[in-house]
């Protein structure tokens, strides 16, 4: 990954050119039901594989070596929920299944979900996952310091 955020600079043009980096803040998306009247119940979370947060941690040491490198700066960073909303418990289920990589909703989640939204009428179910955006500016000239050239991760 350091090679392709390497690349990814190189791509953009200087002074105004950035990288946009955005991908989940935390590898653990809770399942939610929102009531009409506003409050929010935690239906469950997802089954997340080991490879998951594997990956997620390779992403965070990949950023943190050209950031330390000097190949980029943070412009500007950001956390924010992001919402899918299904039709139905069973979408939503298959919808992590065909979708996402490491992860599932499990059969306990999945019926927890289906009764919940039958027992309250008017609400909404839905899977919200924390996701980080950063902006980086890639680094030129004298700004630049450290190791130019690496390759990994």
């Amino acid at each position: 990954m350091v090679d392709a955020l390497s690349r990814a600079c190189r791509w953009v043009a200087p002074p105004h050119g950035r990288v946009i980096d955005m991908r989940p803040a935390d590898t653990h998306p809770h399942v939610e039901l929102g009531l009409a009247d506003g409050s929010v119940l935690r239906v469950g979370g997802l089954v997340v594989e080991e490879e998951r947060r594997l990956r997620h941690a390779a992403a965070d040491r990949a950023l943190r070596t050209v950031i330390d490198d000097g190949l980029v700066r943070v412009q500007a960073e950001q956390v924010f929920d992001f919402y899918r909303y299904p039709d139905s418990a069973d979408e939503l289920r298959d919808y992590i299944a065909t979708k996402w990589q490491y992860s599932r909703m499990d059969e306990p989640t999945q019926a927890r979900a289906s009764a919940m939204l039958s027992e309250h009428h008017g609400s909404r179910l839905w899977l919200r996952e924390l996701v980080g955006i950063r902006v980086l500016i890639p680094l030129q000239g004298p700004e630049r310091k450290g190791r130019q050239g690496r390759r990994g991760s």
